[in-house]
């Protein structure tokens, strides 16, 4: 089983996205997300299972450790075409978002990722389906109550999957997220 290294929206700002998770599943379009048992997230890296665990635990403690909660917004819907189209929520690109990716590639330089989380390869989403051969129904499901997500990722974690098992978990450092100074929240609709 594969490694990733994600980070995790906080828990208000995941309720829209499970929303949404939860609405493909009740229409009886996707119900993968639902049933992975994981939280919502944006990964930075994936390995494969032959990866040593001990260096990637050891970025999370060396690197990750001094990662303070990042403010994200999402401002609408994403597919990747294949044979199946995933959906996604698009978060906005910061440099702040990007240097989090860098910082894991800079400290991992000799270890294979995958070729979608490589530098200059990197599509930043949170996945929302699994893949479907029509998206036009799930798009349809999802637009009609899409509203703009603010929050933060305020977790990074090291899992192994499929399924999904927690390795290592630690909460990003204080911020405005954590004064009560975060915008609003929008939330789907159920």
């Amino acid at each position: 089983m594969p490694f990733a290294i994600t980070l995790r929206l906080d828990p208000i700002s995941a309720v829209p996205i499970e929303a949404m998770w939860r609405k493909l599943a009740a229409d009886g379009i996707d119900a993968d997300r639902h049933q992975l048992g994981y939280a919502p997230h944006i990964t930075l890296a994936i390995y494969p299972d032959e990866t040593p665990l001990n260096r990637l635990r050891s970025v999370l403690e060396d690197s990750c450790r001094n990662w303070e909660a990042l403010p994200v917004r999402f401002s609408g819907l994403g597919a990747f075409p294949g044979d199946g189209a995933v959906l996604w929520a698009v978060p906005v690109v910061t440099a702040e978002l990007l240097a989090r990716h860098q910082a894991v590639q800079t400290a991992l330089p000799d270890l294979k990722v995958h070729a979608h989380y490589r530098p200059g390869a990197w599509v930043p989403h949170v996945t929302l389906s699994g893949a479907l051969p029509d998206p036009g129904p799930a798009l349809a499901a999802l637009l009609s109550n899409w509203e703009p997500i603010t929050g933060f990722l305020d977790r990074f974690d090291l899992v192994k999957f499929r399924p999904v098992e927690v390795l290592q978990s630690s909460a990003c450092g204080q911020s405005d997220h954590n004064s009560g100074n975060s915008a609003p929240n929008q939330r789907l609709r159920d």
